[in-house]
């Protein structure tokens, strides 16, 4: 009875190890490289050619494309020789078909150029899903956090915006870069390493 009593606990103490011990191919969750939606590093002297648009809300001052060191950027300041009393300006990127693919995600550079004083010399970024690519207007436009630069940091050192969860939109999407100055608060922004992948 005990020789039996062994071979049994010996058999079920082994089958478990065994069981437990290998997994098969298809039951591994093998890590897939992100792809990639949207790449944009802003190398292209004319924005709009890369299908980003240009909005002036308030006043005329806008988005330009810059180059430094041989690394292009989008930059907005409102320091100009005839200083406008406010500016407000969008950089807004290609629409963004968010049905054919999950898991979407924004990451992007972000950095002030020394002179952002104040709070509302300010970068903000806003998504949205009913901008028909024309009226501007006429759409909703929600505010996203991100890691911004402000007056508190390094003047021309990146920040990264950390990632942006986008994977809860459907439809068409677009998000744009909102910047606020005036004739006093003439602090400039820059954007570069744009990023949407899944």
């Amino acid at each position: 009875m005990k020789t039996i009593q062994y071979k049994a606990i010996t058999f079920m103490a082994l089958a478990t190890v065994l069981l437990s011990g290998c997994t098969k191919d298809s039951d591994v969750d093998y890590p897939v490289a992100p792809k990639t939606l949207l790449a944009e590093d802003f190398n292209n002297a004319d924005l709009t050619k890369t299908g980003w648009q240009l909005y002036a809300e308030i006043g005329t001052k806008n988005w330009t494309q810059e180059v430094f060191g041989g690394d292009g950027y989008a930059q907005f300041n409102s320091f100009d020789g005839v200083a406008q009393p406010v500016n407000v300006a969008w950089l807004i990127s290609p629409a963004l078909n968010m049905d054919t693919q999950d898991g979407e995600k924004l990451f992007f550079q972000n950095c002030q150029d020394g002179f952002v004083r104040n709070m509302d010399n300010s970068l903000e970024l806003y998504v949205s899903t009913d901008y028909d690519g024309v009226n501007f207007a006429a759409a909703g436009w929600k505010k996203i956090n991100f890691n911004v630069a402000t007056q508190n940091t390094i003047r021309f050192v990146y920040l990264n915006s950390g990632i942006i969860d986008l994977s809860s939109y459907t439809g068409t999407l677009h998000f744009a870069f909102k910047v606020k100055g005036t004739s006093t608060l003439t602090g400039g922004f820059q954007i570069d390493k744009v990023r949407v992948f899944y």
